[in-house]
């Protein structure tokens, strides 16, 4: 009722054109000004020709009034003479309703003259006028619902069983009787409006064409969804490529060449059921057209100047695309299955999760072009964001500002796709200037099914790819058992990602002929569409028949190219019998083979900067442009930055600029993004300077410090952990030679992107033999600001580092070369710094080493400004380097026999016992010793404290709760040290607790005194004055 009534209102506008009086180019019954009467989206601007083709009766004609009248005026044979008998009887004065005149039905030819005013049969006429337009207006409706809806209705289930979009209601919009459209009218001819391309050249077509071509577009075996798209432009662009005629034929070439690689996809898969029948391999069976598909999206992104394309997906088809697309080795992808030690370093992982990377020539393109699969755990969709970050590298160190040479190609399931909300996060990033991709294509592998769960239990929207609605990318639904649709698809993709460089989805629409596995039986929880995959032809078979009765091929041909892949698989076989060992390297996704020649890995270069070059980067730092209209509160830090240059004491944001600036000068791209990082979070940085009466102009001091300086990107991100980190490990991961830091809002909020820590940094040279310098800098402290804006969790990434916690001290030499060999053999490195300088020092470090490792980072909050936390410039200056251990440096040091107790600590507790010790007079009984690294663990460094203070009491000091922080890391390691001086190490800090912090402030300081209490030895009550409370 309410599409009807709101028909019945267009219709009504329509009803004007009755009322328009040309001569004046007015509506005589209506308030409404000539703009009012252009209908919006017009496609085109009119010109003479088409003014003079367009007949009076054209239901889209009421926007071009004001044109035709125009050009009447100039010359009445420009326009159509339905037209000119028009204007010819307004100017006569005739009423505006009686100004019409219809041609006479039946002539072939229109005299002007007769249809110069009519004086008889006036009413009759308008009313058969309103007939027409009424029906030209229903027709184009209709048009317009098959381009909205037609999807719904698609043939798009290979099995015939389901409707893709979890409903098998048929629009009521898409039956001609919606509209009042009868049998009676299927004859009839209908003028085509703008808004269609079905016609081709023609202008008007009947209406059972009309319906007939609508179906052959919309319902058969694509449904397209894309009248979502709210520019006009993009959405005129994707009618086109699929309402022309005979958009989607393909030539008998490239038929063949479509079947040649079904059958390379299908024999595949096949020989490897038949070799290993009881492995998993997450095969590609029952959307063996994914192989094509990907193939053809390379080769036109190719054709198009794409030369280096990143894949991402899950594992169901990863070997088929290894093997058929990226075209790595057959017998060392079949080596895979069998049972051989590995002859290098790394755990490995199971061969559905490889990636792998290769320059390789296309043979449609005639180029040669760079597929890189990114290595992918179980955990799906995770991978995503990784792709991108790595995409976005390669084009900005490449040059590729717009993404003309390097592309994304994302593989989804349809579950995963939506359900995972990292799919979400990761869309959201393609507009946005510093992580966009310039578009993505995704192949979504539409199983119907994920693992045991019906559609239907998985997700609420119609489709698994409606998320593609929200981010406005057209949306391409196909029946997977019609490769020909779904090579039409694929170019398409492939044409939009290159016009328009935004994302594009292609719902392959598919099956699984297995369960989730090889081993899995499917028939206890699907049973009806089991039985009917059994009795389903694989698409091979279906489309060979295709083409052998299209003459296109004969029976001897396809048995040739069958014969021809099972002698290169049998090759391959025999080849792979012959591996005695397995190489982790053969699937290296990442490699960076030229950075580790010539350096030696047990060498640690020293990482001081040169005096001028820090006052150069100061200068800098502390100023702006004479025109630059800056904040006062900005301008007074400025001035701040450049006294503390004068008065020898630098901050921590003094440390991060010169750490960042040194670099920038040497060459090294540094790249900093996260949530309000700009400014950041504690209002610290300031490294993106607004002016205050431009709006959008900024100015970043760090980025100018010299032209021949590296580029200098600092990024708020979006409000996403899991999808930026996932980004900045990808942005790692390609050029060894940068700095490349993602920041937490506060620590604890990385635990969102906890998949991408324990999957990926953690592990990731273990499994797949890559390694990244990402940091990840986690706001740590604990200031009395409740549970969630404390903690970093320090403990959970300790607690995933590979450093044996003990340690055979009498075998284990402490010499010049330890403190590499354990950054060599580490994970990830772990620290927790309490100085400006050595903060400079590790991240100048984590560049000037021979390897990379990801360095997890507790920064400070409250450390910022504390008057207690600066480094003087001799603390940054040439032979100065990171320091693993601060050790005391007080008068407990000239007199170490008579110090009582030695405590250990890391991160901002340091000041706190510093300031407790000195408040009581315990400077000379009291050696307090900062771990700044805490992993890999600093034994040579901690036992000659140790060792220094050997009649001293050992306590580490904490002020995490005592199953956090980092007690159960330590506590083993130092005891290993220990252990054989007879001597033990107690804890002192807050109890176990559940809660990683209290939000009540008393209650803070009440724990804080009871830790320094016990840490120094003394009783509450002696911190009353200290505490307050």
């Amino acid at each position: 009722m309410l599409r009807q009534t709101s028909f019945l209102k267009t219709r009504a506008s329509f009803k004007l054109l009755g009322c328009l009086n040309c001569s004046s180019l007015t509506l005589c019954r209506s308030n409404l000004t000539r703009k009012q009467c252009l209908i919006s989206g017009l496609r085109q601007k009119v010109t003479a020709a088409t003014v003079k083709e367009e007949p009076f009766m054209n239901g889209t004609s009421t926007v071009y009034i004001e044109q035709m009248y125009e050009a009447w005026r100039q010359s009445p044979a420009s326009v159509h003479p339905s037209w000119n008998a028009y204007f010819q009887n307004v100017e006569r004065s005739l009423p505006p309703g009686q100004a019409y005149s219809a041609p006479p039905k039946g002539l072939a030819s229109y005299s002007i003259s007769s249809a110069v005013a009519p004086t008889v049969g006036l009413e009759s006429t308008l009313n058969i006028s309103e007939q027409i337009i009424d029906e030209h207006l229903k027709v184009q409706l209709l048009i317009r619902s098959y381009q909205t809806r037609g999807h719904n209705i698609a043939n798009l289930d290979p099995l015939g069983i389901n409707n893709v979009g979890l409903s098998d209601v048929k629009p009521a919009e898409l039956d001609p009787a919606f509209y009042g459209l009868t049998d009676a009218h299927m004859d009839k001819e209908f003028l085509l409006p703008m808004s269609t391309f079905i016609g081709g050249n023609k202008k008007s077509l009947k209406l059972k064409d009309i319906i007939n071509r609508l179906k052959a577009i919309y319902c058969s075996s694509t449904g397209v969804e894309y009248m979502h798209l709210t520019n006009f432009e993009q959405l005129e662009w994707v009618r086109k490529k699929f309402e022309e005629p005979s958009a989607s034929e393909l030539t008998h070439e490239q038929k063949k060449t479509l079947f040649k690689r079904l059958i390379r996809s299908t024999k595949f898969e096949e020989f490897l059921a038949k070799k290993w029948p009881s492995e998993k391999r997450f095969g590609l069976e029952g959307c063996e057209v994914l192989i094509p598909a990907a193939k053809q999206v390379i080769d036109a992104s190719s054709t198009a100047g794409v030369d280096s394309i990143v894949i991402g997906m899950p594992h169901r088809g990863r070997l088929n695309m290894l093997a058929n697309v990226c075209r790595q080795p057959l017998s060392v992808i079949l080596s895979q299955f069998s049972t051989l030690e590995p002859a290098d370093e790394g755990s490995g992982d199971v061969k559905y999760h490889l990636g792998t990377s290769l320059e390789r020539l296309n043979r449609v393109s005639g180029k040669n072009i760079r597929i890189a699969v990114v290595a992918n755990p179980s955990h799906l969709e995770a991978v995503d964001p990784i792709v991108l970050g790595k995409v976005r590298a390669e084009s900005f160190y490449n040059g590729d500002q717009n993404g003309d040479r390097t592309m994304a190609i994302l593989l989804h399931g349809d579950a995963a796709f939506s359900g995972q909300g990292v799919v979400m996060e990761t869309f959201n990033l393609n507009d946005l200037k510093a992580y966009t991709t310039h578009g993505t294509i995704h192949l979504v592998v539409n199983n119907q099914i994920g693992f045991t769960t019906d559609p239907r239990c998985s997700r609420s929207s119609p489709y698994c790819t409606d998320i593609g609605r929200v981010v406005g990318c057209p949306i391409f639904h196909v029946n997977s058992d019609d490769p020909e649709a779904v090579m039409h698809v694929c170019n398409v993709a492939a044409d939009w990602r290159r016009t328009f460089k935004k994302d594009v989805i292609i719902d392959l629409v598919c099956y699984r002929r297995y369960g989730h596995n090889e081993l899995d039986e499917p028939m206890f929880t699907q049973p009806l569409m089991y039985q009917r995959i059994r009795k389903t032809k694989p698409v091979l078979s279906i489309y060979q028949k295709q083409i052998l009765a299209e003459n296109v091929v004969n029976e001897q041909y396809v048995e040739d190219e069958v014969t021809k892949y099972n002698t290169v698989l049998e090759n391959a076989y025999q080849e792979a019998q012959k591996v005695t060992y397995l190489r982790h390297r053969d699937w290296i996704d990442s490699p960076w083979d030229t950075f580790f020649k010539k350096r030696d890995p047990l060498k640690i270069p020293t990482t001081g900067v040169a005096k001028e070059t820090i006052s150069h980067i100061i200068e800098k730092f502390s100023s702006v442009p004479a025109d630059f209209n800056l904040h006062r509160g900005l301008d007074r830090i400025l001035k701040g930055r450049r006294l503390m240059f004068q008065d020898n004491s630098f901050d921590w944001a003094m440390g991060e600029a010169v750490a960042f600036g040194s670099l920038l000068l040497e060459g090294t791209h540094v790249r900093l993004s996260g949530q309000d990082v700009e400014r950041g979070t504690f209002s610290h940085r300031h490294h993106v300077l607004h002016d205050q009466q431009v709006d959008q102009k900024t100015y970043n001091p760090l980025d100018n410090l010299s032209d021949k300086q590296a580029e200098y990107s600092i990024s708020n991100s979006s409000l996403s952990e899991f999808a930026i980190l996932g980004f900045e490990l990808g942005y790692s991961m390609v050029e060894p030679n940068s700095l490349v830091i993602w920041e937490a809002q506060f620590g604890d909020f990385s635990n969102n992107a906890q998949c991408i820590t324990d999957q990926f940094l953690s592990s990731g040279q273990s499994k797949w033999i890559r390694q990244s310098g990402l940091v990840m800098s986690l706001p740590h402290g604990y200031e009395g600001m409740g549970p969630e804006h404390s903690s970093a969790r320090l403990e959970r990434f300790l607690q995933m580092c590979n450093e044996d916690d003990e340690i055979d001290v009498e075998h284990t030499a402490f010499g010049p070369t330890f403190e590499a060999q354990q950054l060599y053999d580490t994970n990830w490195i772990v620290v927790h710094c309490t100085t400006p300088s050595n903060f400079c020092h590790l991240l100048r470090r984590q560049v000037a080493m021979p390897f990379r490792k990801p360095l997890i980072i507790m920064s400070p909050k409250s450390l910022l400004r504390h008057p207690l936390a600066r480094s003087p410039i001799e603390d940054f200056l040439p032979e100065t380097k990171f320091c693993r251990v601060i050790p005391e440096k007080g008068s407990a040091s000239e007199n170490a026999d008579s110090v009582e107790r030695l405590i250990f600590c890391t991160g901002k507790v340091y000041y706190d016992l510093v300031s407790a010790r000195k408040h009581l007079n315990l400077d000379s009984q009291v050696a307090i010793c900062r771990v700044e690294q805490i992993s890999p663990f600093p034994y040579d460094l901690i036992e000659e404290e140790c060792l220094k203070y050997g009649k001293a009491e050992l306590i580490w000091a904490q002020e995490e709760h005592k199953n956090m922080g980092a007690w159960g890391f330590v506590h083993p390691r130092l005891a290993t040290l220990i252990v054989k001086q007879g001597r033990l190490l107690k804890y002192s800090g807050r109890k176990p607790s559940a809660s990683a912090a209290t939000g009540n402030k008393y209650t803070h300081y009440v724990e804080l005194k009871s830790l320094l209490a016990d840490a120094l030895n003394v009783r509450k009550a002696d911190l009353d004055e200290f505490i307050g409370g």
